[in-house]
């Protein structure tokens, strides 16, 4: 079986998961890597909500040419790889004519990945996210921190050490700091952070 014929069976095996686990009201995301599906709970708090909210309609708001999507899944077909991200940003033009379908997202075409941390899931965005997106190849990977109110951004994916990752110094911010990306930038004053 090659790569992209045992990638679009455990696509398939990850919308049917998906389904069931809706379907039991038990929301969950399917992620694929290395061969494997990982299934996690999905944590919607209001907290969380907001923030994803508010990064789609400020992107929205500065740039019509942009197209943001929550809680939407990219994949790398040739890689054999799909993560979900809290929000996509992509140029409008480039998503009309992409090679995605309703599943996910083309990888290569995704400007901007966003996380914001669920406290269950943080070293999956802090980590396995980090190199994942690295590898698909977006440009700039943002983490949306409400458990300390912090905001970092990777960005320059580089290959020439063999495995692709952001080479750039992460750029640090807190809450709210404007925080510049490339053309666009989040006013991050109103996040809130998570009430322990």
């Amino acid at each position: 079986m090659t790569v992209s014929s045992a990638y679009r069976r455990l696509r398939e095996l990850a919308e049917a998961f998906e389904a069931v686990a809706e379907n039991h009201g038990d929301p969950v995301r399917a992620d694929i890597a290395n061969g494997e599906i990982t299934v996690r709970a999905v944590f919607p708090t209001i907290t969380r909500g907001e923030v994803i909210a508010e990064i789609g309609v400020q992107l929205g708001n500065q740039d019509p040419t942009l197209f943001t999507a929550a809680a939407c899944r990219v994949d790398h077909p040739g890689l054999g790889m799909c993560r979900t991200a809290d929000v996509l940003v992509m140029e409008r033009e480039v998503y009309e004519r992409g090679v995605h379908d309703d599943f996910a997202a083309f990888a290569p075409d995704v400007s901007v990945a966003f996380e914001v941390v669920s406290p269950p899931c943080a070293s999956e965005d802090h980590l396995t996210k980090l190199r994942d997106y690295a590898r698909m190849g977006i440009p700039m990977y943002v983490i949306v921190d409400p458990r300390d109110g912090t905001i970092t951004v990777h960005s320059g994916t580089d290959t020439s050490a063999g495995e692709p990752r952001y080479a750039d110094a992460p750029r640090r911010y807190k809450f709210g700091d404007t925080v510049q990306l490339g053309p666009w930038s989040v006013e991050t004053g109103d996040f809130r952070r998570y009430r322990n």
